[in-house]
């Protein structure tokens, strides 16, 4: 079908539109149909009282990115491994990928 772009869009008669809003009704149905199976799932995999898939998960232990340059997290960073980042940085790439699938 070949549609230039100054044909004007045709109009649509009752009974197409009838047959877009059922079709629009029945997918609106298998939506909350959809909706329903993953809340059922939800609750029997993390609780009734779970709202979703994280459960229980506490974010209190979170903060924010602000903090996150003054506070160092993780332990990669820490001055005594500073030599042994510089080492595995310095040996030949194959050597540092048997390293690292030996370690993986």
């Amino acid at each position: 079908m070949n549609i230039s772009a100054n044909s004007a869009p045709q109009p649509v008669d009752g009974a197409e539109t009838a047959r877009i809003g059922q079709a629009l009704d029945s997918l609106i149905a298998r939506d909350s149909e959809i909706g329903e199976r993953a809340k059922l799932r939800v609750a029997k995999i993390y609780g009734s009282t779970a709202t979703s898939s994280l459960g229980t998960y506490d974010f209190s232990d979170s903060f924010a990115k602000r903090d996150q340059v003054s506070r160092r997290v993780d332990w990669v960073h820490q001055n005594w491994l500073r030599p042994i980042r510089l080492f595995y940085r310095l040996i030949p790439k194959p050597i540092r990928f048997a390293i690292k699938k030996l370690f993986a």
